[in-house]
């Protein structure tokens, strides 16, 4: 029998009883690998900046707070998704153990894309990590990708424009936001019609333990960009279309 030290069954309970509360409940071979997860990330954590979520709220702020984009990740059609500025491995990591999709992990940082390749080596993972820019990785694998992941990394033109070249028709980006403004959703709209993609969902969801709003913001590649995508590296930040 694999014994694992006390701390790390404490967290693993923790997972599944907050994953039931969210209505996804998991066997615990799923949920020690969300907890092995986070044990690297705060042990990388002293050496690496990869958090300043202090550990004990890592369970409700990492964990949950990523699996809460599952149904929406589900929605999307069969195939592998990207997340980008994967960063510690939030919500991709998360989200590939628990939907069984392969992931492309996208994270321009080579120190952090260093740390997501050990992630993926200790659980064994269906990923790959790509230490590019979202536009550099559109130039390679362009529809190549069901779905597209985002949290906390770019307003919400942004983050449709970057998407909009590596998702297939029909593919959703599923953007894991805090409490957006209404002018970041109708810049949201605007950026959506001149990259192919339409806003389907604007949902609020309630993650167990966590009192900050989360909202999930669902896009789908529903038609042809009027503009030519990926622009040059950074531009979707430095010049949003909306």
């Amino acid at each position: 029998m694999t014994c694992y030290p006390p701390r790390m069954d404490e967290t693993t309970s923790q997972i599944i009883e907050g994953l039931k509360g969210l209505g996804l409940p998991v066997g615990a071979e799923v949920a020690l690998l969300l907890a092995t997860h986070l044990q690297m990330v705060y042990e990388t954590n002293r050496e690496l900046n990869l958090t300043a979520i202090p550990e004990n709220a890592g369970v409700v702020l990492h964990v949950l707070d990523s699996a809460a984009a599952l149904p929406y990740l589900n929605k999307a059609p069969q195939g592998p998704f990207a997340d980008l500025g994967s960063g510690a491995g939030f919500p991709g990591v998360t989200l590939a153990a628990l939907s069984g999709r392969e992931v492309a992990l996208v994270e321009s940082v080579r120190k952090k894309a260093a740390f997501l390749e050990r992630v993926v080596e200790a659980l064994r993972l269906k990923a790959t990590v790509h230490p590019v820019r979202a536009e550099e990785l559109a130039d390679e694998r362009r529809a190549g990708f069901a779905a597209v992941t985002a949290r906390a990394l770019s307003a919400l033109p942004s983050l449709v424009e970057l998407a909009s070249p590596l998702l297939e028709e029909g593919g959703l980006l599923v953007c894991l936001k805090g409490e957006p403004e209404e002018a970041e959703l109708r810049r949201g709209d605007v950026a959506g019609a001149l990259c192919g993609m339409k806003r389907i969902a604007t949902e609020r969801v309630s993650v167990p333990g966590a009192d900050a709003v989360r909202t999930m913001v669902v896009y789908e590649r529903s038609g042809t960009p009027k503009t030519r995508l990926p622009r040059r590296n950074g531009m979707a930040q430095r010049q949003p279309l909306a």
